[in-house]
């Protein structure tokens, strides 16, 4: 490899936790952890990075942890790991989270260049909102100090722009107008080289929210997947994977935890936070009429869920599969990926119906294992997903219809055995999208429009 003066030096920071025995990441802080392993492992570059964390208290020389005695700031939806979001914040308590951060931020930039004799070639904040703000400010300090700033890019996710979103829309009084605010009187994105985001429908709702951002330095790098961890693995088996994940009743439930029985003929797969915005329940009615169909046709059908939320949360999903009389609903709670890659495997379909997707990876996840998919026709999937690969429900104005609809189409996956109608395409749909193609992509374009538009 190339020596520490020749290499790339990225920095990256963070909107959320990377993955811990001790704390469950949401997809914005896999995704961060993910990049900067595979920059890492890239001949050339060299990456550095900082997370916010509550629990982790990670020290080594390529990464830091920006330690909270509070639950992470999140934007707008449920997380799996938090309920407190920036609007809470008095302005007060706002301004000294900034000013720590870019403080704490400052101090690791400073100490990777004095100790690597050089300065970084590009910064990427991720999210739309507080981390360009943070890296702004950090590059306003360099110039102040007579150093020369470093091209900025930002890797836009959804949840801060549905933030802005609302407070835009002016119709929710949870969020009211502050914080979009707060970005153009500062004039961050007038300081950001480049946004990078996931699909073209990000793209579109970006520059809803920035209309006067140039679009031609909005560059689309799709998701990727870790082709090592998401592939088909023909050695499992259904019983095997499925005695590893005993279910999780909600602390307080009458239920006890349990194994999933190993007579299952058919499984349907739901992995994701439990939010409303993912519309489990949706998928849990939907079960009602899969459940029925399938056992008529002398089928038994799992519905595996994988994820968790605040325990409201899950006392409402799992109170509710109780209430409809299913049958075969097992909450599993959150996993690894590795894990999820051989429960992936194992299922007969993969069911996200996700209102709103910015581009979808666990879809990719799942096809990459060999197993179609189904979700909304909204957002990303709609860019990948196909019927070789699987369906996409139309997002009905009726709830109820939208689940008869997605009932009836994960019916049809199961009784026309769309595991092995599909599995050959889903698999080579999901190869076009890996880590590194989208670090690739990533690099390109820096080299070719954001180094040196400072």
């Amino acid at each position: 490899m190339s020596s520490a003066t020749q290499q790339r030096l990225i920095f990256q920071l963070g909107t959320n936790n990377w993955q811990s025995e001790d704390e469950f990441a949401p997809g914005s802080g896999i995704l961060h952890e993910q990049l900067h392993n595979t920059f890492n492992a890239m001949e050339g570059v060299t990456c550095h990075s900082v997370f916010p964390s509550r629990v982790q208290r990670l020290q080594r020389p390529d990464v830091r942890v920006f330690e909270l005695d509070h639950d992470i700031p999140i934007c707008e939806s449920v997380s799996p790991v938090s309920s407190y979001r920036w609007h809470s914040m008095s302005e007060a308590e706002f301004e000294a989270y900034r000013d720590r951060l870019v403080d704490f931020v400052t101090a690791y930039i400073d100490e990777v260049e004095a100790d690597l004799g050089r300065p970084f070639d590009l910064f990427v904040a991720h999210h739309a909102f507080l981390n360009p703000m943070v890296m702004v400010e950090i590059n306003r300090r360099r110039i102040a100090a007579g150093r020369d700033a470093v091209p900025l890019a930002a890797f836009v996710h959804g949840t801060s722009l549905l933030m802005f979103a609302h407070e835009l829309e002016g119709e929710h009084p949870e969020y009211p107008p502050r914080f979009h605010a707060k970005m153009l009187e500062a004039g961050v994105f007038d300081q950001v080289q480049g946004v990078f985001v996931i699909s073209d429908s990000q793209s579109q709702h970006f520059l809803s929210i920035y209309p006067d951002y140039d679009p031609q330095r909005v560059f689309v790098t799709p998701n990727g997947i870790d082709p090592a961890v998401f592939r088909v693995m023909p050695e499992l088996t259904r019983v095997g994977v499925l005695s590893d994940f005993p279910t999780k009743p909600y602390e307080g439930s009458a239920q006890q935890p349990s194994a999933i029985p190993d007579d299952v003929d058919r499984m349907v797969l739901f992995v994701g936070k439990f939010a409303d915005v993912k519309r489990l329940d949706a998928l849990l009615r939907a079960a009602v009429i899969y459940e029925a169909e399938a056992a008529a046709a002398g089928l038994r059908v799992a519905t595996v869920i994988a994820g968790s939320g605040p325990l409201a949360e899950q006392r409402r999903y799992q109170d509710l599969a109780i209430d409809l009389g299913l049958s075969g609903a097992y909450f599993v709670g959150p996993h690894d990926q590795p894990a999820l890659a051989t429960l992936y495997g194992v299922a007969d379909v993969g069911v996200f119906p996700t209102k709103f997707e910015a581009f979808g990876l666990v879809f990719i996840e799942c096809l990459a294992c060999g197993t179609p998919v189904i979700g909304t026709a909204a957002g990303g999937p709609l860019e990948f997903v196909d019927d070789t690969v699987g369906a996409l429900v139309p997002d009905l104005e009726s709830d109820l219809a939208f689940s008869d609809a997605l009932g009836e189409t994960i019916t049809r996956a199961l009784l026309e055995d769309w595991k092995h109608q599909k599995h050959a395409a889903a698999v080579e749909r999901a190869s076009r999208y890996t880590l590194t193609a989208q670090c690739q992509s990533i690099l390109a374009a820096v080299d070719e429009h954001v180094r040196g538009g400072t």
